[in-house]
């Protein structure tokens, strides 16, 4: 009997400790991602933005000012890594969206797994999974803090925009597959899809959307802050010859005008449906999932991809843009009222950040900023070597890293050399470091300590190309932007916490990304990711 009393004592104080533990936290995280967003579109779009989304945020939220990303390449990929991992590529090894893997001989994807198998689809946009990152996420981290009695679920369009956040132990990641506008997973996660992603799939929005044609949300005249709708620097939609308003979704996606085997749904991606699709599929998943119903924290990563693609194809200064902008802030004040009446705010901790931001347009203020052309530069040095060398030791060229082949058989201190004095001559280049030995980085000291930071031995090329800034791949000369540099324009982004236990505060501090992890782990009262580098914001816990 004394055995007994002892052992009930003891579990009724180990269960009111979890009571109290469960009490101090949050029901549900939501972790916010939007893709390419720069900071300055908060500000840029102020006297049009609608008092319940971005405004709500900014005015009752903690606000980082200042937050940037420590590393570059600035990608999709690493940018979703190291929010949710607290560290660089170095550690997380998603050093780009990809990369060419010397043991392949070829390039490879950031999750992609041919291991895996697409659930939900017969298509093979499924086979993916988070086995090349090298940390665990914020979400892995909760699950082994709740002994798996949490729910972690990442939602996005792009398939490396839930898998990363969600990690390896989550108990979902779902994306969509733009082939037949299906939300899948993969049998990393899944053998079979829930039943409340079969019902939600079955009420086939995207060919609903598509039938909304995209128009301006306000009058033209409105859309002063950004540059005339017809401008060229802009890549129009397929079957259309200008990138203007409005934009007939439903004949743009025709499948006739597309061809045989092409699919209609991708030009969703594009356009502020795919950040409805992306909301609506992520109310779906918390009420399917139930999360936020009990005393355990649950986790949902949401990321809405649509805006960097519309970035990629208008570019920062476009009317598409602005427009994508004010609808996303429009959706956002829906989405704090929805969590607001089936959570409550005040049980809810959200966070807010970008993956990386984007360049302005060459073309609009060229100079100082112009094109790099990537393929005459490689062909161009590859010649080069072989006239002062004898060979071409070049392996392959990818995000603005040379990789050699091994035992190239060329002197290392002639081949630096080499590429030196070649690449310093040509157009957009200022110089080149070596991947190897940062001790004989010449750039500024901060761009320096990014690309380090983005760099992993065995995954990484030798020597990186550093452009000068404004510059960007020659492809985006065909219209639109792109990011990837360790200039501001794409490592300065929004840091928002707001909600559950979280003060107004507008902070100017130097805030990384990587912060942003650590931070929402000491809220939480749990370990840190595996790999964190970044360290709890102060003036957040406080």
């Amino acid at each position: 009997m004394g055995f007994l009393k002892t052992f009930f004592t003891s579990l009724g104080i180990l269960l009111l400790s979890f009571a109290a533990f469960a009490q101090q936290h949050p029901r549900l995280v939501v972790g916010i991602t939007i893709d390419q967003m720069r900071y300055d579109y908060l500000y840029r779009y102020w006297d049009d933005l609608g008092e319940t989304g971005f405004k709500r945020l900014l005015r009752e939220g903690h606000v980082a000012h200042d937050g940037h990303y420590q590393y570059a390449p600035t990608f999709t990929g690493p940018g979703h890594a190291s929010i949710y991992t607290g560290t660089s590529p170095t550690l997380n090894g998603i050093i780009g969206n990809e990369w060419y893997s010397r043991l392949d001989k070829k390039t490879v994807y950031c999750v992609e797994d041919q291991t895996a198998n697409t659930v939900g689809s017969n298509s093979v946009e499924g086979k993916m999974s988070p086995r090349r990152l090298t940390a665990t996420t914020l979400a892995d981290q909760l699950e082994l803090a709740t002994n798996r009695r949490s729910k972690t679920i990442g939602v996005a369009i792009k398939d490396r925009g839930s898998i990363l956040p969600a990690g390896f132990l989550a108990d979902g990641a779902y994306w969509y597959d733009k082939t037949n506008g299906l939300f899948i997973t993969s049998d990393f996660y899944k053998k079979d899809l829930p039943d409340w992603v079969n019902q939600f799939n079955s009420r086939q929005l995207p060919g609903k959307y598509l039938e909304q044609p995209w128009t301006l949300l306000l009058p033209q005249e409105r859309y002063d802050e950004s540059l005339p709708d017809d401008r060229p620097f802009e890549r129009p939609f397929a079957n259309t010859e200008k990138a203007v308003f409005p934009y007939d979704l439903k004949f743009i996606s025709d499948t006739k005008r597309f061809g045989v085997g092409k699919s209609p749904f991708g030009i969703l991606l594009s356009s502020p449906h795919g950040n409805s699709l992306t909301l609506e599929f992520a109310k779906a998943a918390i009420e399917g999932e139930q999360m936020g119903q009990d005393d355990i924290t649950d986790l949902l990563a949401l990321s809405f991809s649509s805006t960097d693609y519309a970035g990629h194809q208008f570019g920062p200064h476009s009317v598409e843009i602005q427009d994508m902008y004010l609808r996303l802030d429009r959706e956002m004040g829906n989405f704090l009222q929805y969590l607001d009446s089936l959570v409550g705010l005040k049980n809810t901790l959200i966070f807010l950040t970008a993956d990386h931001g984007a360049a302005d347009v060459p073309g609009y203020i060229s100079p100082p900023a112009g094109y790099f052309r990537t393929a005459s530069f490689k062909d161009a040095l590859s010649n080069y070597l072989k006239h002062k060398t004898g060979k071409d030791p070049i392996e392959y060229f990818i995000n603005e890293q040379i990789y050699f082949a091994q035992d190239h058989g060329v002197d290392e201190v002639l081949l630096e050399k080499t590429v030196r004095e070649f690449a310093e001559r040509f157009p957009g280049v200022i110089g080149v470091i070596s991947l190897k030995d940062f001790s004989k980085c010449n750039a500024e000291p901060g761009v320096c300590d990014k690309i380090r930071r983005g760099v992993m031995p065995g995954r990484s090329g030798d020597f990186y190309v550093q452009l000068y800034p404004g510059w960007t791949p020659d492809y985006t000369e065909k219209g639109g932007t792109t990011h990837g540099s360790p200039y501001a324009y794409d490592t300065h982004v929004p840091i928002i916490f707001f909600g559950w236990n979280i003060a107004r505060q507008d902070n100017y501090d130097r805030v990384w990304v990587e912060d942003i992890a650590p931070t929402v782990c000491a809220l939480l009262k749990i370990a840190l990711p595996s790999g964190c580098t970044g360290m709890p914001i102060g003036e957040v816990l406080r």
